[in-house]
């Protein structure tokens, strides 16, 4: 679970007495590495790029155990260095991770604004480019190997907006006691190396943000944490600005967003990744595939049994199998045998199976290695293909809208002081729209027979063809408008005026 401001006071207390702000992030840090939690988070990174347990196993030791006469058993290591070592890693984490962000950000979400302000509307289009799809497809894609993933809003030296993804690994969010949906603190650590005398150090840097300010750390020769002398101001504002001079030198003025700011994406209620529900499953598939492409290869595909054959080595007797296809038998009784291997795969297919199954089952994603839906599927048979893929996205899906109005509270918070103007992002409307295969042809004949019953505005958002609503209704009234000044042309009998007229304007 994550951190609340009681955990906060509480680290305050627990030693008995008033504590440095900087020893109180220490221990809530130790706790932190102490959790488990960043060691799932590589996991999930991991298992991502294909770097599974799988690859640490090595095929060529195996454990023997021996019992002698006493009855005591005795367990050692045997490594043969012929036998075959190779590793089939199966990328089914990096497909269901992936399945779930296209699922969800495959298309660009529909975003409206409440009191239909085509002004804010158009705005909107605009900061909702590819920058702001890709990003929140990084967001969604952390989040699921890590558990969350945060967006850090920062200010450059020329005073523009910019914001970047910051790793959950380096973060520690600190929430209300309430709800637990506010974002009240965050704390920021990370490795950094110095060098001091020709000395190499690795040294803890630590931000603590807080809805007013950030105050900078680092560790010291002690292993402790102090305030970084090493910053001009400390504790420093979220931003500044360069105004007007001030007795012979530029103003500066401290601003707060009066909020962390942060934005933070929880994976789901209780921030576990994507791994945790499958990784066992994995990992047995892994190692199975693996098992059987080394047998495989270390497989004989013939050999030889040789009976009554004087003294001569086993690669003699090879070697003359080869040039003479025959051998000299010098006893009677000999003899020379070649006998086939089989390999048993059917029990090993079988189980494998099973084990994508279950992989595919628990991991609520869609199996497409599928033939039972036929050519020409109905609406109802592909939706039941994605219940599982439904129930896991639904989980994210609220909070991915409420990070993204979030997002873009920021956005307009600087658009208003830097035009004057007083957009409200609570106007703002997310919807977004899943991307699954579905038969146009149905749902297109679906919205023509609720024409009578839903607005035209929702009508055009479901239409599979539609990428932009505001786009598509400024065509359609333009459209509208040509055909009104048509049918009026007709009446007056100057078509062709009114035609050539119209088609200008467009």
């Amino acid at each position: 679970m994550f951190l609340t401001r009681r955990d906060w006071e509480n680290a305050k207390l627990s030693a008995g007495k008033p504590l440095e702000d900087g020893d109180v992030l220490w221990k809530l840090i130790w706790q932190e590495e102490d959790s488990g939690r960043r060691e799932k988070m590589e996991e999930g990174e991991r298992y991502y790029v294909y770097e599974q347990d799988i690859l640490k196993h090595d095929f060529r030791r195996s454990r023997i155990s021996e019992t002698n006469e006493a009855e005591q058993e005795t367990v050692s290591v045997f490594t043969n260095p012929n036998r075959s070592n190779h590793h089939v890693t199966n990328g089914f984490h990096r497909l269901l991770v992936d399945q779930k962000v296209s699922y969800l950000l495959g298309r660009k979400p529909v975003l409206q604004v409440k009191n239909k302000d085509r002004t804010f509307a158009a705005l909107l289009e605009q900061w909702a480019g590819e920058e702001f799809q890709a990003v929140f497809q990084e967001l969604l894609t952390g989040a699921s190997n890590k558990g969350f993933e945060c967006i850090h809003f920062y200010y450059d030296e020329k005073g523009a907006l910019c914001y970047c993804i910051v790793p959950a690994n380096e973060i520690i969010p600190i929430f209300d006691d309430n709800k637990q949906d506010k974002l009240e603190q965050v704390i920021r650590y990370y490795d950094v190396v110095e060098y001091e005398n020709g000395s190499r150090y690795v040294r803890k840097k630590v931000e603590w943000w807080t809805e007013k300010n950030v105050t900078y750390f680092t560790e010291n020769d002690q292993h402790r944490l102090v305030v970084d002398a090493s910053m001009r101001y400390n504790p420093a504002p979220h931003w500044w600005t360069v105004g007007g001079e001030e007795q012979f030198q530029k103003k500066r003025e401290q601003h707060s967003w009066g909020r962390v700011p942060f934005l933070l994406l929880k994976n789901n209620i209780r921030g576990t990744t994507d791994l945790e529900a499958v990784k066992g499953l994995i990992d047995a598939y892994d190692f199975i595939s693996s098992e059987g492409v080394n047998n495989l290869l270390d497989l004989v595909d013939l050999y030889w049994v040789i009976q009554g054959y004087g003294g001569e080595t086993a690669s003699a007797i090879t070697r003359k199998l080869q040039i003479n296809k025959a051998v000299h038998i010098s006893d009677a009784n000999g003899s020379v045998e070649a006998k086939q291997t089989d390999l048993s795969m059917s029990g090993r297919l079988e189980y494998l199976k099973m084990l994508r199954r279950d992989i595919f089952q628990f991991g609520q994603g869609v199996d497409t290695d599928l033939d039972r839906l036929g050519n020409a599927p109905s609406g109802v048979s592909l939706r039941y293909q994605y219940t599982l893929l439904d129930l896991k996205a639904d989980s994210v899906a609220a909070r991915l809208k409420k990070a993204m109005k979030e997002f873009f509270s920021f956005l307009v918070d600087d658009w208003n002081r830097a035009n004057g103007t007083a957009f409200d992002a609570k106007d703002i409307r997310v919807e977004l729209r899943k991307n699954m295969i579905t038969n146009d042809y149905e749902t297109v004949q679906m919205i023509e027979m609720s024409k009578d019953l839903l607005g035209r505005e929702t009508l055009i958002s479901k239409h599979p063809f539609v990428e932009e609503i505001s786009g598509e209704e400024e065509l359609l009234a333009m459209e509208e408008e040509k055909g009104e000044m048509e049918d009026e042309a007709r009446k007056d009998g100057t078509v062709g005026n009114a035609t050539a007229s119209s088609q200008k304007r467009l």
